[in-house]
């Protein structure tokens, strides 16, 4: 394993999960868990609390604590606003750095429609599964998977 491999797995970069329901956010830490995906995971509830953190704005200044996320997994119903909505901030505010963004969502042609053309890369349907989950990140241009013995780790192509 080459060491610029070795490094990334050392330190894998930060899934920020956009998710209000509680027990939907949990699934969603298990199913990272039981899939041995090594990845730090942050949960936000709302949109505006997804926006500070990806500005790094009170209570998400501290990169170290809240570092920039490599994907995001956005749910399509928030209570201050859409998942959608979030996702065309996105296309305005262009982040730092690439950004790999997932709707997550029931099974809603027209949600997964609007997904798309509000800049998403792909969809997940809950409940969540590992194989749509690796599914997913291997046909999403801007991150792989990656495994070691430990487990497995989204990080940028």
């Amino acid at each position: 394993m080459a060491a610029a491999d070795v490094k990334s797995l050392q330190s894998p970069k930060t899934i920020l999960v956009i998710e209000d329901n509680d027990n939907d956010a949990e699934l969603v830490r298990l199913m990272f868990r039981r899939s041995r995906i090594l990845n730090p995971i942050q949960v936000v509830t709302t949109v505006h609390e997804a926006i500070c953190y990806l500005k790094g704005e009170v209570p998400f200044s501290d990169r170290k604590i809240f570092p920039f996320p490599i994907l995001l997994m956005v749910d399509s119903h928030l209570p201050d606003a859409s998942g959608f909505d979030l996702l065309r901030w996105l296309q305005i505010n262009k982040p730092e750095s690439p950004l790999v963004a997932v709707m997550l969502t029931g099974s809603d042609l027209n949600a997964l429609k609007m997904s798309y053309e509000a800049g998403a890369k792909s969809f997940l349907v809950k409940p969540l599964k590992f194989d749509d989950f690796q599914n997913m990140v291997k046909g999403v241009s801007g991150i792989k998977l990656t495994t070691s013995t430990d487990g497995h780790v989204v990080e940028p192509e």
